[in-house]
């Protein structure tokens, strides 16, 4: 079970290391466990004696404790970022010591840097499309403006934006050229 003192502990284990420490696969909700001890046992405390010493000491139990946590949080935080960063860059597979939330953070935050890249690099280059039609089409004026008659098994390319048509509509399919 957590306390304060093994969540300084942590705190100083994360700050004198690169790497992420093991913290469990519950670390989270253990503290947030731990949190809501601490305010029940300052609620009976309350009822009891609303004026005692040991209402201000567990008050400040309960503030540090959430600093504490808080840091450690953004700790790692910045170093699962970091850590997504190097892997879609070429660098190592998914970090050691992960909890279950920061897993699933990772693998969103490596998804979404993954999206961010391919809408990036590709669609800058990727004006035209190579596509093959499935079916006769009858003339129509394409965004740019053009005129375009397209015939079944007809290899063109197109600009994107006609060519995304034309595939959804089942009237044609992307071909991927390797040159």
């Amino acid at each position: 079970m957590l306390n304060y003192s093994k969540l300084r502990n942590i705190e100083q284990k994360e700050k004198s290391s690169p790497y992420l420490t093991d913290v469990g696969l519950d670390f989270y909700k253990e503290a947030a466990q731990h949190i809501r001890e601490l305010e029940e046992k300052i609620e009976e405390e309350k009822i009891k004696n609303p004026a005692s010493k040991k209402l201000i000491l567990l008050a400040d139990e309960l503030r540090n404790t959430k600093r504490v946590w808080e840091n450690i949080f953004e700790r790692r935080e910045k170093k699962i970022v970091l850590a997504a960063l190097a892997a879609i860059r070429g660098g190592k597979a998914i970090p050691e010591n992960l909890t279950r939330e920061e897993k699933i953070f990772y693998e969103s935050l490596l998804n979404l840097l993954k999206e961010n890249r391919k809408r990036i690099f590709e669609s800058h280059y990727k004006e035209y499309l190579i596509v093959r039609v499935l079916e006769n089409i009858p003339q129509f004026v394409g965004s740019d403006m053009k005129k375009y008659s397209l015939s079944k098994e007809d290899v063109i390319s197109l600009p994107v934006e006609v060519a995304n048509i034309l595939i959804q509509r089942g009237a044609a399919e992307e071909i991927k050229a390797n040159f």
